[in-house]
């Protein structure tokens, strides 16, 4: 078993395309990073470390990291003890920093495991997560309101609101990744904020791209507004305004912790496809 390298995105999506879209939901990150890095490599601070693990000539896991973020493992099955091994001498021998993993549970698990033994760091599991895609809106418009793409005159709101997100998420953005983050959304033009009354009350955002589908994000209600059903309203409103532009489906993560959104986009039809975490190395 080997581990290979590219340093073309589009070499890279060649190889690996097919495996990541026999399961296009569950392997949305990888798949959006490569279509984001085949248009807007600037975007990234530092080149990308693009690879896959290969048995006889057939992918076991793709592998990627985008400096200074977290590894990506993106895989259909269980890894074996020497899979998890190989990944592990793979890291050390070419002295790649490990900050942090995504991919499914159990073999970030595992992997997690075999880092701490192998370097003797410790880990802390950041977030369970579970992966949905929607094929067809089952839940419309419940709410007072109606949705919004956000615009300028929305940026203080915007950055106020995306902080508070990442708050409640967990993942801490400083002052100018903040403003770099709502810039970026403004002109790309995938905010959308649900309003009531001519007053923003919840938002939602349209992230990356995958060949066939796209991901929903960043869904936050202030707690004013919250138990009202205005994030349904809007995530179930974009959901069905994006399936009108063309994509075949949407997906996006759920926090396990969180009953209540799990709940929540399951009834507007988005159904399970696998469970992810994401761990941190300390």
């Amino acid at each position: 078993m080997t581990v290979f390298t590219y340093n073309s995105p589009l070499e890279y999506e060649s190889r690996v395309q097919s495996f990541l879209l026999e399961n296009e939901a569950m392997h949305n990150l990888p798949l959006g990073i490569i279509q984001r890095m085949k248009t807007d490599m600037g975007r990234f601070e530092k080149e990308p470390v693009l690879g896959y693990l290969d048995h006889l000539g057939e992918i076991k896991t793709v592998l990627m990291r985008t400096p200074p973020h977290m590894w990506i493992l993106a895989s259909h099955i269980e890894l074996s003890d020497q899979d998890i091994n190989i990944l592990v001498h793979f890291f050390k021998d070419n002295h790649h920093p490990v900050p942090g993993m995504i991919g499914a549970s159990d073999n970030v698990t595992r992997f997690a495991e075999a880092w701490k033994k192998a370097v003797g760091v410790e880990y802390e599991v950041h977030m369970k997560q579970k992966v949905f895609q929607l094929d067809e809106v089952l839940t419309h418009q419940k709410s007072p309101g109606h949705l919004i793409k956000a615009t300028e005159d929305h940026a203080a709101l915007a950055r106020e609101w995306m902080h508070a997100f990442g708050q409640e998420a967990n993942v801490v953005h400083s002052e100018d990744e903040l403003n770099e983050v709502v810039e970026r959304l403004l002109n790309e033009q995938t905010l959308r904020l649900w309003v009531v009354d001519g007053e923003p009350v919840s938002m939602v955002n349209q992230s990356r791209n995958t060949p066939n589908g796209t991901t929903v994000s960043a869904v936050y209600t202030p707690d004013a507004h919250k138990r009202k059903g205005y994030a349904t309203s809007a995530v179930a409103a974009l959901s069905q305004e994006l399936l009108g532009e063309g994509y075949q489906f949407c997906c996006l993560y759920t926090d396990l912790s969180n009953p209540t959104s799990n709940g929540i986009y399951q009834k507007i039809g988005y159904k399970p496809v696998g469970n992810s975490m994401v761990v941190n190395f300390i």
